[in-house]
């Protein structure tokens, strides 16, 4: 989920991570075959999974790295997420910060200012090119171009693995395009690479990917110290 510059950790909220629904448990049908499937067939399979599933949770680390500069900001946490807009990403590292929705409200927690900060669901999905797959209004072919990552962009993939690369029909604000390196067990985005207009890149890992788990009942809820300075969007 694309929040504004100033408001997530290294520019960047996690959501965008917002795709990992699409990518969740495609890979025994894409590992019976050795023809590698199309980019554009793969997406709508991704499609396919997506209405299928209701929930995940997992570990990720994120790392975001700037043009003209050797320094990159890590963080890392775990986030689960439960259709259609109930979700948690909690930074462990390198600061406490904490972004839950219960579809009604976006709710943003960074420790490090004692702030929270609150958008309406609304107006979030409006924002963010990648929520819209979470809430369950998104589609992977009609939001994107979708192609193969060109091979001299890209390491060896294991078999079994692949590499896309979407990039937004409409101009997005924050977003030139998104890489995802796909695969494992269970079939998962394992890798998703966000690059803006300026050449930064947001890197997130998933890690400990468990699909349709019990999650608490009230994981989307948080409530942060009396003396946080709440900020309306």
């Amino acid at each position: 989920m694309l929040l504004r510059k100033n408001m997530f950790f290294g520019g960047r909220p996690l959501l965008l991570p917002l795709l990992c629904f699409l990518l969740l448990s495609y890979g025994q049908a894409a590992m019976a075959t050795d023809v590698e499937p199309e980019p554009e067939e793969l997406a709508g399979r991704l499609q396919e999974i997506y209405d299928q599933v209701a929930g995940f949770k997992a570990e990720f680390r994120q790392r975001t790295a700037m043009p003209m500069s050797r320094r990159q900001r890590v963080g890392e946490g775990r986030v689960m997420f439960l259709k259609p807009h109930q979700m948690r990403w909690e930074y462990e590292t390198p600061d406490h910060q904490v972004l839950v929705g219960d579809g009604k409200e976006v709710r943003l927690y960074l420790a490090r200012s004692n702030q929270m900060m609150i958008s309406e669901v609304d107006t979030y999905l409006d924002s963010d090119v990648t929520y819209a797959f979470f809430a369950g209004t998104g589609d992977i072919l009609r939001d994107f171009v979708v192609t193969a990552v060109p091979e001299w962009e890209r390491p060896t993939l294991p078999a079994g693995y692949y590499a896309l690369r979407l990039e937004p029909r409409e101009l997005h604000s924050q977003v030139e395009y998104l890489d995802l390196l796909v695969g494992g067990e269970p079939f998962f985005i394992r890798r998703l690479d966000i690059v803006d207009h300026f050449g930064s890149v947001t890197t997130l890992e998933f890690s400990g990917v468990e699909l349709d788990p019990d999650l608490p009942a009230d994981f989307y809820r948080f409530e942060p110290p009396a003396d946080t300075e709440i900020m309306r969007n």
